[in-house]
């Protein structure tokens, strides 16, 4: 009974086209991440905007973009192990529209003799006539004809009258798909490695790359090469195939067929071949001294690039001018350029040289994963997407001028054609010509933030470490934040995960009366604070340019309530409203015209000329400053139907969304002042100054509608008043590129966001890109919204971005990057009560205990604010040394200091268990790669390394955790230790060795001008031992070391001295163990894991349970829910289990087997798991006796960069969420058609789990916030009458389950 939640979206970009998708008007690149679907254009500088996103049910393995006789394509997504949806985007709900699914992944299960693999490939023929998912030895062809022209089609049909093709509504033509074993397409075909269309023909045509015998360097002299490459030429009507040609005999190694305009390169790890489209080997380079020289072609002598191309490659291939640009990325993101020129049929260059990037701009990028564009001679852009480092949108500044250089190197070789043709002896040009390379310019243009892969997680004081800022308390006072160690290689890097804002505080005042304040500006700088305290009925004027001194004004209505002041008739008067009356000031407070009233003014609105006032009785009034001497208010007339209208709330607001309906302004994008209003009965209606009695309203917002659109309003026959709007604003978010968006504030303290659509002004969709769940309705969170009143706030510029403030117990902010969607935060761990604009990019915020403080938005450290938490990048820099990979992190509490271990890349020695060299080892010869590590103190307040040590060569940490270690057995006494695993990476003829170290972290005197470096590591114990170490953990005050397979339990005695007091073996080999109390479980890397129980007298361990199914254990935790004793078990597949230890069932046998609960499919390898706790946002649960049990929560990381939680039920809620997830999957229109049930719980352990008490999804769940009124009681109603206040406190829980975070208990 547990729900599954993704904090962190994936950041890793896996898929990428360019093309037209949803415009005509520009070109679109088209990004997948994981199950983010993204869609986004880039301005003239080059820089990425976020058009359209979209997360889907599952993750997506490939894209393609097929195009159509409409102009705009349609977008094919690969998903599962074999499903393909073909959808169009639907610019009237402005979302995907699918028109045709296939699914291929079961019939690829019944043809293929084994397990259909976890990652398919789709491919498109070249000329669009159809497209290819093949999976294994599986295949799967979907003929494609939407792109054809009326005549082709009418000639297509008439030659195959059989095979016509069916045609939907749309007039789109898909043909019938033909599912096979790839042996159908020849029979010697088996172990597919590759499989791709080629160009430059006139029939589709594929090339198959394939190894019948499997084979490998250690086989090698046995087997022989046993590669084979076939091209065969398609009939797709009539299901035939012919082969052209079949090559035998190549490397091993080959893995990937890149298509060129008249043949292909056939790239392995240490070679490249070219084959032509009749299947003619015509040239290979030889990539480094692993090659295979026995190849009977042309062989290019390159092996002093050292390169190696691993899979999956990736590259680049285009044509520009009759020639062939192809461009490759291997693991470390270094550039190479394949030349390649042919006459006719001959190829006369086959070389590929490294280009030198004079920039180093993939310095901190590894593993490419793809990348598109568009590349000709002249110009080149293209993005590139990492599993390390950030995305990025570059642009090829001296293009033409490189590769021309090269084209220069290339002659050398043409000026014996013949005699290279017949002896290819020109080896000694061409490693010469190789030296002569030209530096490559390559400009970033934009990024796109990457944490992934994220491989271990801490959780400590980052943003809280001051405990004053600025001589107050700090804004994120007792804030805990995640620290994740991300990337590999050189790029790896710290990320913070906060779960608020953390501002910038520039000054810090202290108020001793005051609840609203507002800044005046004089001639565009801050001259006046203007304050007022409700409370005491009284107003004050400060001089800021004075030092906040007080400003004597005898005009200013100090003794009452000032409920809103402003700057207006163009900076020369101030305007003050009172509950009582207006009142008009020259800029130095001399009165000149005052209105009194004998109601009460609640809610005023200023913008210059005009005043809006809306009284407690559902009245307005609007007067306009007088143009010409600026002494009076005039007022201005309203429409004769607002008579009739109860009025809740008036605002002035600039928009263009009306002008279609205004006289003389239908073709105008220029905005207009609109008077907008909230009516009792929940309408927004419109008017504008010129309004001849006519008023407009935005339909379906009384019911927060999906789509809203304009129309004129009309008088309804009943009025029902039950307001639930509070606020409207339609502003621009964003920051280089801003957008406008229409933001709702209920009195329930729900926000609503609608985007305005780019191509109908006057229509509105609502974003449903989980935002945050800021309140209810039915006042089912009051704690949202009692105490101070919740008013937002626009704030044109904070540091550069467009956003919106939500003052209240729990303030929270509203901001867009361009290349993401609007998000929500929480702003700081304070109650704001009111705010004001400061400075230039600045605000003014008043807490509740009457601090103020100027905050501007922290950009700080990369800081990003575009995922569902703020992140922020921390490099560690020391200009002596790379630490490259850094792989654990755990934080010491006492200390407040971050613990970092890093592994850097080395030249392998090989040494023996003596640490001699082995017999036989050659200095001389190219190394492997090996390992050392280290570990690294730092300090969050600077985050600079305070101390560092660095183990011997071969070393490498697998595991450090920071732990209570219990000094006396009679006393309980216990220290936080510092306990770190390292295993020495030998051969695999060599058992296997490894070390554990002891540390603690003492306080010494800081060196002269850093005040931070006031700790260092001691050394307690250290010990060698046999077996590596691949996880270390805290049992009843005692660590447990794992040795390979055996688990030792450790004590440490009071001379510091370490000794083994209980082991247990497990069966293979030890991947993770994690404890609760006096409870440990033990993951094996074969045969799934145990549940053991210690006991310290005597010393032993207790096996109490154990999994029935062999999982291949990559993580454990444990999941304590309400006394019961859950675990979350994640495997080598991508699934994630949840166990139970039940001894009272009766399939248990007492509880020597765990009950399998339900297998959740991860869409990423899991990295780390951590238990933590929980927050209960509607109060303590206990459990008899007044007892309180605290709640818990587990927290994981994935390679993708996603970061999730897995949060416990009660059987209550879990009941009524897990039927609103059912209504949501059956009644609800599912992007791409994927089903998300399928999706997360189709796997081999379906059967063994509850059928009907599946792992809940989030994502699927919140999307019951954004559904409109009248949807969301239908479905509410469902689960019970009382039901709907009870949905939403549920959902409350799970989305601030981490706010423990916030909280120091």
């Amino acid at each position: 009974m547990n729900v599954f939640d993704e904090v962190i979206n994936a950041t890793v970009v896996n898929n990428s086209v360019t093309g037209h998708f949803t415009t005509t008007l520009r070109e679109e690149l088209i990004i997948t991440r994981t199950n983010l679907l993204s869609v986004l254009h880039k301005d003239n500088e080059g820089r990425l905007v976020l058009a359209y996103e979209w997360k889907l049910s599952g993750r997506v393995h490939g894209l393609s973009l097929v195009p159509h006789k409409s102009g705009l394509g349609r977008l094919a997504v690969l998903t599962g192990r074999g499903r393909v949806s073909i959808v169009r985007f639907d610019a009237e709900n402005q979302t995907l529209e699918t028109e045709s699914l296939h699914y291929y992944d079961a019939k690829f299960e019944e043809l293929s003799a084994l397990t259909v693999g976890a990652a398919p490939r789709l491919e498109q023929e070249p000329a669009a006539r159809c497209l290819l998912v093949h999976n294994g030895d599986c295949l799967a062809v979907l003929p494609l004809r939407g792109h054809e022209e009326e005549g082709e089609e009418a000639e297509e049909e008439e030659e195959h009258p059989a095979k016509r093709a069916r045609t939907d509504a749309d007039g789109r033509l898909v043909g019938a798909s033909t599912v096979m074993p790839a042996s159908h397409l020849h029979s010697d075909i088996k172990n597919v490695k590759d499989m791709r269309f080629l160009r430059g023909l006139n029939k589709s045509a594929v090339g198959v790359l394939y190894q019948p015998q499997l084979s490998w360097c250690g086989n090698e002299k046995l087997t022989r090469q046993t590669m084979k490459f076939i091209i065969l030429s398609l009939d797709l009507d009539d299901e035939k195939s012919t082969v052209i040609n079949m090559l035998q005999g190549l490397p091993n190694t080959l893995h990937t067929i890149i298509p060129l305009s008249n043949g292909c390169v056939l790239a392995g790890v240490n070679e490249l071949l070219y084959v032509d489209n009749t299947g003619a080997l015509q040239g290979a380079i030889s990539l480094n001294a692993f090659s295979n020289s026995g190849l009977n072609t042309r062989i290019q002598d390159n092996s002093k690039l050292q390169a190696f191309f691993e899979q999956p490659l990736c590259y680049f291939a285009t044509q520009s001018n009759g020639r062939d640009i192809l461009l490759l990325m291997d693991e470390k993101a270094r550039m190479y350029n394949v030349i390649i020129e042919a006459e006719g049929r001959l190829l006369t260059t086959f070389n590929c040289v490294q280009l030198p990037i004079v920039n180093e701009i993939f310095k901190r990028n590894m593993m490419p994963t793809s990348i598109c564009g568009n590349m000709n001679l002249e110009t080149g852009s293209l993005f590139i997407g990492f599993q390390s480092g950030d995305a990025m949108h570059v642009r090829l500044n001296n293009l033409k001028s490189s590769l021309e250089h090269k084209g220069t190197v290339s002659e050398t070789l043409e000026t014996d054609e013949d005699y290279m043709e017949l002896y290819g002896n020109n080896a000694e040009k061409e490693k010469k010509n190789l030296e002569t390379e030209s530096p490559f310019d390559i400009e970033c243009l934009d990024r796109l933030l990457n944490i992934g892969p994220v491989t271990s997680l801490a959780v400590g004081k980052a943003s809280s470490i001051e405990h004053t800022v600025a001589k107050l308390a700090n804004p994120n006072k007792d804030e805990l934040s995640i620290v994740a160690t991300s990337g590999n290689g050189t790029g790896s890097h710290l990320t913070i995960l906060e779960n608020t804002i953390v501002p910038t505080v520039q000054q810090a005042l202290k108020f001793i009366s005051v609840t609203q304040i507002w800044n005046l500006k004089i001639k565009g700088k801050d001259k006046y604070l203007v304050t007022t305290d409700s409370s005491q009925t009284r107003s004050d004027i400060y001089s800021i340019d004075r030092d906040f001194k007080p400003f004597k004004a005898a005009d200013f209505r100090k003794n009452d309530t000032t409920v809103s002041t402003a700057v207006t008739g163009g900076g020369k008067r101030i305007v003050q409203v009172t509950s009582k009356g207006v009142h008009l000031f020259d800029i130095n407070f001399k009165r000149m015209m005052t209105m009194n009233f004998d109601f009460e003014v609640v809610h005023v609105c200023i913008k210059d000329p005009f005043l809006l006032l809306t009284n407690s009785k559902g009245d307005i009034k609007i007067y306009e400053l007088e143009p010409k001497h600026k002494k009076k208010f005039v007022k201005t007339v309203l429409p004769d139907a607002l008579k009739e209208i109860i009025i809740t709330f008036g605002v002035i607001l600039e928009s263009n969304m009306c002008n279609k309906y205004i006289n003389g302004l239908e073709k105008s994008e220029e905005p207009q002042l609109l008077f907008t209003f909230v009516t009792a009965d929940n309408q927004i209606v419109f008017f504008t100054k010129d309004h001849n009695d006519r008023i407009f309203q935005l339909n379906g917002i009384d019911d927060f509608r999906q789509k809203l659109f304009i129309s004129t309003y009309q008088l309804p026959e009943d009025i029902n008043p039950d307001p639930s709007i509070k606020q409207v604003i339609i502003s621009r978010l964003g920051h280089k590129h801003k957008q406008e968006y229409l933001t709702i504030l209920t009195f329930g303290g729900e926000v609503y966001l609608y985007r305005k659509c780019i191509d109908n002004p006057d229509r509105f969709i609502k974003c449903d890109h989980e935002l945050l769940i800021t309140g209810a309705p039915e006042n089912a969170y009051p704690k949202g919204v009692q105490g101070v009143e919740r008013v937002a706030h626009y704030i044109e510029d904070y540091n550069g971005y467009s956003v919106i403030f939500i003052t209240g117990t729990v303030p929270y902010i509203i901001i867009k990057e361009d290349n993401s969607v609007p998000r929500i935060f929480p702003f700081a761990n304070i109650t704001l009560v009111s705010m004001t604009r400061w400075g230039e990019n600045s605000v003014m915020c008043v807490d509740d205990v009457k601090n103020a403080r100027i905050m501007t938005l922290n950009l700080d450290r990369d800081r990003y604010y575009g995922n569902k938490m703020s992140l922020a990048k921390i490099y560690l820099e020391d200009p002596l040394e790379d630490f490259q990979t850094l792989n654990n992190i755990t934080y010491h509490e006492r200390t407040q200091t971050f613990i970092v271990s890093y592994a850097k890349s080395i030249d392998y020695v090989a040494l023996s268990e003596e640490d001699e060299p082995l017999v036989g080892y050659n200095p001389d010869k190219i190394h492997a790669m090996g390992f050392q590590s280290g570990i690294i103190l730092l300090s969050p307040k600077s985050w600079e390394i305070i101390d560092k040590i660095e183990y011997g060569k071969n070393s490498l940490i697998n595991d450090m955790r920071t732990m209570m270690i219990q000094l006396n057995s009679n006393t309980k006494r216990r220290r936080e230790y510092l306990v770190v695993g390292n295993t020495y990476v030998r051969d695999e003829d060599i058992g296997g060795t490894g070390s554990f170290y002891l540390y603690d972290i003492t306080e010494v005197v800081p060196e002269p001008g850093k005040p931070d470096t006031n700790y260092k590591f001691k050394d307690i114990f250290q010990e060698d031992i046999r077996g590596t170490v691949s996880t270390v953990c805290e049992i009843s005050g005692r660590f447990m070391i794992s040795q390979s397979s055996k688990a030792m339990v450790r004590d440490i005695q009071e001379d510091n001295s370490v000794v083994p007091v209980a082991f247990l073996d497990m069966p293979v080999f030890i991947t993770d163990a994690k404890s609760f109390g006096n409870l440990m479980i033990i993951g094996d890397s074969m045969q799934g894991f145990s549940f053991l129980g210690f006991d310290a007298e005597p010393y032993r361990m207790l096996t109490l349970g154990k999994s029935v199914s062999k999982l291949e254990t990559m993580c454990v935790e444990f999941l304590v829910n309400n006394g019961d004793v859950y675990f979350l078990v994640t495997d080598r597949n991508n699934l994630m289990h949840v166990l139970k230890y039940a001894p009272d069932e009766p399939n248990s046998l007492s509880g020597q087997r765990l009950v399998h609960c339900t297998s959740f499919n991860l869409h990423s390898t899991n990295t780390c798991m951590r238990l933590i706790k929980k927050n209960d946002e509607f109060g303590k649960v206990s459990r008899g006796f007044g007892i309180y049990m605290p709640s818990f929560q587990c927290i994981g990381s994935q390679a993708d960069g996603t970061i999730f939680k897995v949060v416990p039920l009660s059987e209550a809620s879990y009941r009524s969420l897990y039927l609103i997830q059912q209504q949501l999957i059956d009644k609800e229109v599912q992007l791409c058609g994927l089903n998300p049930r399928m999706e997360r719980l189709e796997n081999p352990f379906y059967q063994m789990g509850h059928i009907l008490r599946p792992m809940l999804d989030f994502t699927v769940l919140k999307r019951f916030a954004t559904l409109s009124i009248p949807t969301r009681m239908t479905m509410a109603s469902k689960a019970g009458r009382q039901a709907h206040a009870e949905i939403w406190r549920d959902l409350i829980d799970i989305e601030y389950s981490l706010t423990s975070l916030n909280k120091i208990t």
